[in-house]
């Protein structure tokens, strides 16, 4: 961790300083984990996460900053945004994992569109499902509901075990980097990707079903 430049305390942030409450105005791109003065890691303290961001948030405000100057003003605006920025991605499991693959070398979503094979099959399973439940809406609205409604219940199993799986590959990665094991993460984030789609469009459907049955 780097020193502030102004009392030498170790800085919160690169952004700002939690002692003499400098902001600093940083060229270049940083990561989120930098923007929040923490290691990278594929599993974070989602309270750990929230305390730290309202700590950063009230050197950063651009409020607290309003009789400075409109430099310095300026700064507390861009650097609140780059803060709420990295909140957003870091909290997010996906996003967060997303993003460590590509810090550590791994391919992107679009240069590894892939799935783990042996979700393939259940892939093809679910699409069938989710047709019969769009043929169905007519017939039989209030069955359809339900059904999604279980439907959903099931893919949130599948995502969370997708996820844990994804997390753990990934911790071992970030303390022993080896970049061909990154490719089967990406693949595994494709299919939650895909869960998530799935999840869309089994909810608009539970929708549909719902207003039919009225």
């Amino acid at each position: 961790m780097s020193e502030c430049s102004h009392c030498h305390e170790v800085l919160a942030s690169p952004l700002a300083c939690g002692g003499c409450e400098t902001l600093f105005a940083v060229s270049g791109e940083l990561s989120p984990f930098d923007v929040f003065g923490i290691l990278p890691a594929a599993r974070l303290d989602r309270s750990a996460l929230r305390k730290r961001l309202l700590e950063l948030q009230r050197l950063m405000h651009p409020d607290f900053h309003g009789q400075a100057g409109e430099a310095l003003q300026g700064i507390a605006e861009h650097n609140t945004a780059e803060l709420n920025a990295a909140f957003e991605l870091l909290r997010d499991e996906a996003k967060r994992a997303s993003y460590l693959v590509e810090m550590l070398g791994g391919p992107s979503e679009s240069a590894e569109r892939q799935m783990p094979q042996a979700f393939l099959m259940e892939v093809m399973d679910w699409n069938e499902t989710l047709e019969e439940l769009k043929e169905q809406i007519a017939a039989e609205p209030a069955e359809v509901a339900a059904q999604t409604t279980e439907f959903r219940a099931e893919l949130n199993l599948e995502r969370a075990r997708l996820i844990e799986s994804v997390l753990d590959s990934l911790e071992a990665q970030v303390a022993a980097p080896n970049t061909a094991a990154l490719a089967p993460i990406r693949q595994e984030l494709n299919a939650v990707r895909y869960i998530d789609r799935a999840q869309d469009e089994a909810n608009q459907i539970r929708l549909a079903a719902e207003n039919a049955a009225r």
